[in-house]
């Protein structure tokens, strides 16, 4: 008897899950980048809400770090106001595997990490990103903005 209510019930269970209809978010599951600067627009929408808490670079090929001061992070600032859609492309093909160096800017909610390559080419993205990377191209940059500049006087090797 008591195998038929454990029968009964199990069945009604399943059949009541058929009846549910649930709307998933399917934005979650859609992998393309809204757009090819998205991760560059959200950090400077942190630079101008808030001061970065910690903001350090760091050297990769002897892991040599040192924090940026107030005078050096106003160079962030003119280099994203410096920024054009021209300058956000796809993945170059030259690409080293490894960067040179690595900035980390972290807020109070999020953490990102620049990519510095070399002189021409950086990268962006959030610690915990879902997306590739924003990927620009910096060569026709004014050359006191490149961020490149600002790590090799920072970190001499």
């Amino acid at each position: 008897m008591k195998k038929y209510i454990l029968l009964i019930m199990c069945i009604s269970f399943s059949l009541s899950l058929f009846g549910c209809k649930y709307n998933f978010n399917k934005s979650i599951f859609t992998k393309n980048k809204p757009s090819n600067y998205y991760y560059t627009k959200l950090l400077m929408n942190d630079l101008s809400a808030e001061t970065p808490k910690e903001l350090y670079a760091l050297y990769m090929n002897f892991y040599k770090k040192k924090d940026f001061s107030k005078e050096d992070s106003t160079i962030f600032v003119n280099f994203f106001n410096s920024l054009t859609n021209a300058s956000f492309i796809d993945k170059p093909t030259n690409l080293p595997a490894k960067p040179l160096y690595k900035i980390f800017l972290t807020f109070s909610k999020d953490k990102y990490v620049l990519n510095i390559y070399s002189e021409r080419y950086i990268s962006i993205y959030p610690w915990d990103g879902d997306y590739k990377m924003d990927y620009i191209d910096t060569s026709k940059m004014f050359k006191a903005y490149n961020l490149y500049g600002l790590c090799k006087y920072l970190i001499p090797k």
